[in-house]
């Protein structure tokens, strides 16, 4: 489970006065508490000192109240269920004696849920302790026990379903509609294998299935929903088996929407799988040019050198100067295409004066190739290697993109430092775009350019519209 709802804002203080069930907690022989992971408690109610004979100053430094408390007999145990329940996030459900400072020994059932870790807070424990001593008031304890352990993550983020042995809802709360759309009385006599599609349908039968056979058991699982719209959404989360329990009697879901992110992972794979192949299609290229060009002018180059020693070795010395000649241009082309493809790969321009030289010679190519006034304006310092590279990699995407499809008059790079980031602005007042939250599509060298520097722990902004020009921003982190 993730999030505490509106409980965790109300119990800042020990018992306040306002607590919504401090009434009904008096008249209860349990002690309900809300605990950090390491012991530390943030509330508990009043009864803690009556159950266990602990006072909440006692409690809140840590267990070591809690364990003094328990019968030594018990306390190993206790001790080990502890620590699995807070290495696996099982609810933990148990029996055990203790030890009252006037020495009288008294049952306690402990139930305990950890509630699980938000972007914006820490994990808690929330739980109850009840007096089972007295076996005729222990089962209305517990009935009472579990009707306010169910409302603690009434307001809990992710879904909580509580299923019967054949799999009816017996309880849910509030986020199970949220997930699927629906009332909470749809759910009366319902099942949420209802809303699962056939496969997974049969799957869920066969999780329940297993976990019947254990007490206490948890298994993992993903599924689809059918929402109220008609859409699927995908849960992710665990079911538990508290059939044994008496004050739960059922098996538990705890499951969150993760349909976004899922999307997400999938959108970011395709983008990867794009980004390799357009990275192997690029090397292809350089490798044909190579062989199909330089290689190729390399080859004839040598033939004419031949062709010289020939022509010396018979006198013509006019014609052995024309070949050399000839041969001369043809290597200097094929030297200046090399130069080309290595400046592409590894600019030694950005290796040797900087960011700024390199790209305003990117700058001074895409004004000879188009026409249109390009200004650069940056510093000349310069900047971490990593940093340089992946700057001048995506700035020659955007460019490539200007010269290919914007048909733009002018064109601007600014590079400025700010903030403790390198940031970098191309914008041009060519034809522009229409953007759509699938992605730019004919401009996938620019999504490829986005992933490369998010993934670099920095961020890409587009803007665009048809006729209005194109702005390209990035920002990328000069530290570390």
């Amino acid at each position: 489970m993730s999030g505490r709802g509106s409980i965790v804002g109300t119990i800042t203080s020990a018992a306040p006065p306002e607590f919504p069930w401090e009434a009904l907690l008096r008249d209860v022989p349990a002690a309900f508490f809300v605990d950090r992971t390491d012991g530390t408690s943030l509330w508990a109610s009043e009864n803690l000192q009556r159950v266990i004979g602990c006072s909440f100053d006692e409690w809140k430094r840590g267990n070591e109240a809690w364990f003094a408390r328990v019968h030594p007999e018990d306390r190993e145990a206790v001790v080990e269920q502890h620590d699995r329940f807070l290495r696996t996030g099982d609810p933990r459900s148990s029996e055990y004696r203790i030890v009252l400072p006037d020495g009288r020994v008294r049952w306690i059932l402990d139930h305990a849920l950890r509630l699980g870790e938000t972007d914006a807070r820490e994990p808690l424990v929330q739980g109850v302790l009840v007096d089972v001593t007295d076996e005729r008031g222990a089962r209305e304890s517990e009935e009472r026990a579990a009707k306010l352990f169910r409302a603690m993550v009434e307001n809990a983020r992710e879904a909580v379903t509580i299923v019967d042995a054949q799999g009816m809802v017996t309880y849910h709360n509030p986020s199970m509609g949220h997930v699927i759309g629906r009332p909470p009385e749809w759910f009366a006599g319902r099942s949420p294998l209802e809303l699962m599609p056939p496969e997974d349908a049969q799957r869920a039968l066969r999780i329940l299935a297993e976990l019947q056979q254990t007490p206490g058991a948890r298994l993992p699982g993903e599924f689809h929903l059918r929402h109220s719209d008609g859409s699927w959404r995908i849960v992710e989360g665990f079911a538990t088996n508290l059939l044994h329990d008496p004050s739960v009697r059922g098996i538990i879901l705890n499951y969150r929407d993760v349909t976004d992110e899922r999307a997400r992972q999938k959108r970011r794979r395709s983008e990867v799988d794009a980004l390799l192949n357009a990275e192997a299609e690029q090397r292809a290229r350089i490798a044909e040019e190579l062989h199909d060009d330089t290689i190729q002018v390399m080859v004839a180059s040598l033939v004419e050198i031949d062709r010289v020693k020939r022509q010396l070795r018979d006198g013509r010395l006019d014609e052995a100067q024309d070949t050399l000649d000839l041969a001369r241009d043809v290597l200097a082309a094929a030297t200046e295409r090399t130069r080309k493809l290595t400046f592409e790969l590894r600019p030694q321009l950005l290796e040797a004066a900087g960011l700024r030289a390199a790209v305003g010679e990117l700058t001074r190519q895409l004004a000879d190739h188009t026409g249109a006034e390009v200004d650069l304006h940056a510093p000349p310092g310069r900047y971490p290697s990593h940093v340089e590279t992946l700057a001048y990699r995506t700035i020659r995407e955007a460019l490539i993109n200007i010269r290919t499809h914007a048909r733009a008059r002018h064109a601007a790079v600014t590079i400025v430092e700010r903030e403790g980031a390198l940031h970098v602005e191309i914008r041009d007042d060519g034809s522009g775009f229409t953007q759509t939250s699938a992605g730019l599509s004919d401009h996938f060298g620019i999504e490829i350019s986005r992933e490369r520097v998010e993934a670099a722990g920095g961020a890409f902004h587009i803007h665009s519209r048809p006729s209005r020009g194109t702005t390209v921003s990035f920002d990328l982190p000069l530290g570390g």
